[in-house]
């Protein structure tokens, strides 16, 4: 998040630290930055340089050639790929052996729990009962049908 703007005529004179790794950058570093007018001025030289990792390609014993593509957000103590509520993003396996890669086609998904399909049972239905239900129902059409 960048920091905001403070007034020009009275710049503050001590070192700040960059926003991405806490380094500490001069005053005269952000002073002439700022003078330029520079989009990034509260960050170090060293993170201006770098730019992130988009994919990683590399020759896998088996697969062969693959491409990796590393998660760019928030992750867990594991280093599994978070989501912004905190859950698992594309829970399963990784074959390429990176515990954040996001390549769908690295992901072994867990399997769902088999389900054994049961019987529906009848309900016996007491005819006295039905009756009552029929003559309710009617009642209740008979509510919502405007006469004129």
């Amino acid at each position: 998040m960048p920091r905001d703007l403070f007034d020009a005529d009275e710049p503050k004179q001590e070192p700040i630290a960059c926003v991405r790794c806490g380094q500490s950058i001069p005053v005269s570093t952000w002073v002439k930055r700022l003078a330029r007018k520079t989009e990034n001025w509260d960050t170090c030289k060293d993170c201006l340089s770098v730019n992130p990792i988009t994919h990683i390609q590399y020759k896998h014993p088996i697969l062969g050639y693959i491409f990796c593509y590393p998660h760019q957000g928030e992750v867990d103590d594991l280093f599994r790929p978070l989501d912004e509520a905190g859950n698992l993003f594309r829970p399963g396996e990784r074959v390429c052996g990176h515990k954040d890669c996001i390549n769908v086609k690295h992901i072994k998904s867990p399997k769902p729990p088999a389900v054994t399909p049961t019987r529906k049972r009848r309900t016996v239905v007491d005819d006295d009962e039905l009756f009552w239900a029929l003559i309710e129902a009617q009642k209740y059409d008979c509510k919502k049908v405007r006469t004129k």
